[in-house]
C-alpha cells in the first residue's frame, strides 16, 4: 500500500498571493522537516494548485497510527510555533484539517498528482464504507490512476485549540466523514478521468462532496522509512 502507517492527516488551505514564495520556502526548509522529526510521522507531501479557490494547497502527513496526531510530541510543536511559522501562518486562510484511518489503500509509490474528494456522509455509515471500498477498486482500474486511498474520519482525534491555530486566526475547520485520495501519473491524467471518477463516487451513494486536483510540489520521508 502506498499510504504509510495506519492513519493520515489531511490539510487544505489557501495562500495569499503575495506570500506564495515565502510559504514554499518555509514549508520546505522548516515546517516539513520539523514535522518529520516528530515520532510517528512517516512522510509528508505538499500539493499546490494556484488555479483553485479557496483551497490552493493540500498537505498529506502519513502517521504510524491515529494517536500520532495528538501525541505529546506533536502537541508540543503545535503549542510552540517558530518565529517563521508565526510570520507565515496568518496568510493561510480557509484552513481545514482532518485525521483519517485508511479503509483501503491501493497502489505503489507516489504519483505526480492527487485528487481529493472530501465527503460529508448522508446515508448509513456502514453501507457507505462498503460502497466506498468497492468504489476504490473501480477507480484504481482507470488508466492514469496509480493509487486510491479511502479514509474514514477519526473524529475523536480532532485537535483542541493550540498556539498555531491562534496564530492563524482564520480557520474554518469542518468535519468530513470520509475522504478519497486518487493519485495520478500527472494532473492531466487525473483531469481526463475526473468525470469517470466522480461518477463512480456518486454511484457509491456520495453526493455531498468537495473535490480538487493538485500537482505534487514536494515530498519528504522521515528518517528510517
Amino acid at each position: 500500500m502506498s499510504v504509510l502507517g495506519r492513519a493520515f492527516l489531511g490539510i487544505w488551505h489557501g495562500i495569499e498571493p503575495d506570500w506564495r514564495d515565502e510559504y514554499d520556502a518555509w514549508h520546505t526548509y522548516e515546517h516539513m522537516p520539523e514535522r518529520s522529526g516528530i515520532p510517528g510521522f512517516l512522510r509528508g507531501r505538499r500539493y499546490i494548485n494556484y488555479d483553485l479557490s479557496p483551497h490552493v494547497c493540500f498537505t498529506l502527513y502519513e502517521g504510524s497510527h491515529g494517536e500520532t496526531f495528538r501525541s505529546p510530541g506533536y502537541l508540543a510543536r503545535l503549542n510552540a510555533p517558530t518565529e517563521w511559522t508565526q510570520k507565515v501562518q496568518p496568510h493561510m486562510p480557509h484552513f481545514v484539517r482532518g485525521v483519517f484511518r485508511p479503509l483501503i489503500s491501493l497502489g505503489e509509490g507516489v504519483g505526480g498528482a492527487i485528487g481529493t474528494v472530501r465527503i460529508v456522509n448522508t446515508g448509513n455509515r456502514a453501507h457507505s464504507v462498503q460502497k466506498l471500498v468497492m468504489c476504490a477498486h473501480a477507480i484504481a482500474a482507470l488508466r492514469g490512476v496509480c493509487g486510491v486511498h479511502v479514509g474514514e474520519a477519526l473524529t475523536d482525534v480532532a485537535s483542541a485549540p493550540t498556539q498555531e491555530s491562534k496564530v492563524r486566526g482564520n480557520t474554518d475547520q469542518k468535519t468530513d466523514d470520509f475522504v478519497v485520495l486518487i493519485e495520478g501519473l500527472s494532473p492531466g491524467d487525473l483531469t481526463k478521468r475526473w468525470t469517470d471518477i466522480m461518477q463512480l463516487v456518486g454511484e457509491a451513494g456520495q453526493t455531498n462532496v468537495t473535490s480538487n486536483i493538485y500537482p505534487l510540489a514536494y515530498s519528504l520521508t522521515s528518517e528510517g522509512q
